[in-house]
């Protein structure tokens, strides 16, 4: 059995990926490797603020608190939500008697005389900010909006606030104070409020936090209140995304990195017994555009290329087929294979390592004792070993230098398979990707599982008669048979049926097809969800039956949009390749709204096999489908003449005379189809949504789309819940 090599520092966390944890850890990480420690981050990937135990399954990884082979901890205590989730970890971190150091507030149960308590303060930084406004920009009237009343971080904010006013000779006037959520619907009431006159608008306006300040700024912006020349605003906390709100906030980044240093140069002092001090870091101005000052050029850059990154591999993650091929492992060996291919969707990892438990694929075992630990990287010289399942040590033992790692569980449902374990040489951390492919792998591993499960396979025989075999979905005895069970309720519901691989002469293969087939019954799955009846009831043909009062024509295009996004579908077929008609139910037989959707797509199908048949029609219709893979980018002549080589005159003639629409009024289209995606699947707001389809100016988005649907994004929205 190998020896621990060095001193580690365990870092726990919750959501370890999210700004405020990242800043925190990299002053950690740098500072232990500075002193030869290794770190250890333990985090859960969702922190759900929820008791059921599908979710809370996930919170097992803190068990690695117990491992004797931690020689300290640091406690983010505030980015745990869940007050029970918090006192579960500080019930195990209360067992330990090695140095432990809080970032945030005091904790009950947490004040042992190893217990030390850090953080930076809240009251010095909003003073920063205030005093920003009062002494750069001459302000007198200024007001704060700050959180929740209840919550100690608002109450000291606000005693930042009137100190600084006090300090230059300002009264305080409580009645300036007002209290949110931290979120941006208080940022936005507020701005309603100024705007109606119901409150006197300030010269300038403090926000507790940047999401306030995003919600004012935004509504502003729609109400027609000039930011900074009616008012200015300053955020704090520097969350991020400050380039998807117009104008640029002004706001104040926490020096969270110092106070990462701070905590581990705390209990590296503690461990070697040197006296211990320690002063609030103060943190720093970030200068935009909704204060005079304008936003700094080089910051802005930065911040735009780290958006870039962030899109780019959201984009990468969104249309990548990892699920897909990860279902079609037949071992444990493919099934890491696989994960090892797809290792470069999380960013500028050193090392990837699964650990199981011994007993993995039991679905009825305690988690065992014992822990296989397997390398996915295809560079790594790692090879495959067993542990105790708490020896983080001997894990740690198998690098020769200080490095960071982050340990986030393994899971299904209620099923605990194990951890995941990210290595990092330098203080970086993961991003919001990995928590999709570590979904993806964790899903798979379920999938693989019951693969594997004699048991599973025998149920899954006795539900042959209502289910079909290739997709797992309700096949027509079965949709048949919960139909009825929508005429039993007498409810308002809508049928729609979707057709699929119109044109089935592009394969050549059959596994394409099927890949296509597959692909399709998840978008039907993604429009549906959980709650309404969906199914697959021959070859190309889906149902889906949604019980809700809404507009046959409305839900068949909803339909059609999240089909448009799925990648592998699209790139066989193209999106001419499928038709959806939708009818209302109103208590009719099963056979008559079929026959009638039947009847509605046929007459579509004539009138496109009419367009088909047009001259040019297979080259136009690559150029469409390019467009509709790729709505965002802009398709300027010179553009389209890269993809057809002749005039754009001729192009522009020919595309009309295939599809009986312009160029131009499809690649609208193509960007509002994708839009009415994130809108009925994604919880995106409008500003994220109209640069995912190529909109610079988001007021531009919204009046194209109200024209192009008849109602505005949000209304669409709420009609696809």
């Amino acid at each position: 059995m190998n020896k621990k090599k060095r001193p580690i520092c365990g870092v726990v966390a919750a959501e370890a990926n999210s700004i405020e944890q990242r800043q925190i850890i990299e002053g950690i990480v740098s500072q232990n490797q500075l002193y030869g420690i290794d770190t250890a981050v333990i985090s859960n990937i969702y922190n759900p603020n929820v008791k059921e135990q599908e979710l809370y399954c996930e919170n097992r990884i803190y068990d690695l608190i117990l491992s004797e082979d931690l020689d300290s901890i640091i406690l983010i205590s505030e980015s745990f939500v869940n007050d029970e989730l918090r006192k579960y970890v500080t019930d195990y971190i209360f067992r330990k008697t090695v140095p432990v150091v809080v970032i945030g507030n005091t904790l009950d149960g947490l004040t042992a005389s190893n217990c030390i308590y850090i953080n930076t303060s809240d009251e010095n930084d909003i003073e920063d900010v205030t005093n920003h406004l009062i002494e750069e920009h001459g302000l007198t009237d200024i007001h704060l909006l700050t959180g929740y009343d209840f919550v100690k971080a608002s109450q000291l904010r606000v005693k930042g606030y009137k100190k600084a006013l006090e300090s230059h000779g300002i009264e305080y006037d409580p009645e300036k104070v007002f209290y949110g959520n931290f979120w941006m619907n208080s940022g936005e009431d507020m701005a309603e409020k100024y705007a109606d006159g119901t409150i006197k608008l300030p010269e300038g306006i403090v926000c507790a936090n940047d999401y306030m300040a995003y919600g004012l700024i935004d509504k502003f912006s729609e109400l027609g209140i000039s930011v900074p020349k009616d008012v200015m605003i300053a955020g704090y906390e520097f969350v991020g995304s400050r380039e998807l709100h117009a104008p640029v906030l002004t706001t104040y980044q926490r020096n969270r990195e110092a106070l990462g240093r701070a905590a581990a140069e705390t209990v590296y002092n503690k461990l070697n017994g040197i006296d211990i001090s320690f002063s609030p870091p103060r943190g720093q101005i970030i200068k935009g555009g909704s204060c005079t000052c304008g936003s700094d050029a080089c910051q802005l850059r930065k911040e735009l290329k780290l958006a870039r990154v962030k899109k780019d591999f959201e984009h990468f993650n969104l249309f990548n087929p990892l699920d897909q091929k990860l279902t079609n492992a037949r071992t444990l060996d493919e099934f890491m294979n696989i994960c090892g291919s797809f290792q470069w969707q999380v960013r500028s990892v050193n090392d990837i390592m699964f650990c199981l438990y011994k007993n993995w694929y039991d679905a009825e075992a305690a988690p065992s004792e014992f822990i296989s630990c397997r390398s996915i990287v295809p560079w790594s010289d790692i090879l495959p070993f067993e542990m105790g399942k708490l020896c983080i040590g001997e894990f740690l033992s198998h690098w020769d230098i200080p490095c960071v790692y982050y340990f986030t569980p393994l899971f299904c449902n209620d099923r605990m398979f194990g951890y995941s374990v990210l290595k990092y040489d330098c203080p970086d951390t993961y991003d919001d990707i990995y928590r999709n492919w570590i979904k993806s792998v964790s899903n798979g591993l379920e999938f693989l599982r019951m693969k594997n499960d004699i048991k599973y396979l025998t149920q899954c025989q006795n539900l042959s008669e209502s289910r079909d075999t290739l997709t797992g979905m309700f096949n027509e005895n079965g949709i048949r048979s919960l139909y009825q069970t929508v005429i039993d309720e007498d409810i308002s519901a809508v049928m729609i049926i979707l057709r699929v691989c119109l044109s089935s002469d592009t394969f050549s293969d059959l596994d394409g097809k099927i890949a296509a087939i597959v692909d399709a019954a998840e978008a039907v799955r993604q429009f549906c969800g959980s709650q309404e009846i969906s199914g697959r009831v021959n070859d190309n043909t889906y149902i889906c039956v949604i019980r809700e009062d809404c507009m046959p024509e409305t839900a068949a295009d909803k339909l059609s949009s999240v089909l448009l996004q799925h990648k592998v579908y699209m790139e066989k077929y193209g999106p001419d390749s499928f038709l959806c008609s939708a009818v209302e139910c109103e208590g009719r037989p099963y056979n008559e709204l079929y026959k009638e959707c039947c009847e509605l797509i046929e007459e579509k199908n004539r009138h496109a096999e009419e367009m088909r048949n047009q001259p040019h029609y297979a080259e136009m219709l690559k150029i469409r489908s390019y467009i509709y893979m790729n709505p965002q980018e802009s398709f300027e002549p010179e553009k389209l003449r890269k993809l057809y080589p002749y005039s754009a005159g001729h192009l522009r003639e020919l595309y009309k005379k295939c599809f009986g629409v312009s160029i131009h009024q499809d690649c609208i289209s193509a960007r509002i189809s994708r839009a009415k995606y994130y809108l009925t699947a994604t919880p995106m707001n409008m500003a994220e949504i109209a640069e995912r389809c190529g909109y610079v100016d988001s007021k531009y988005f919204l009046r194209q789309f109200m024209s192009s649907v008849g109602m505005t994004p949000g209304r669409y929205r709420n009609a696809s819940k």
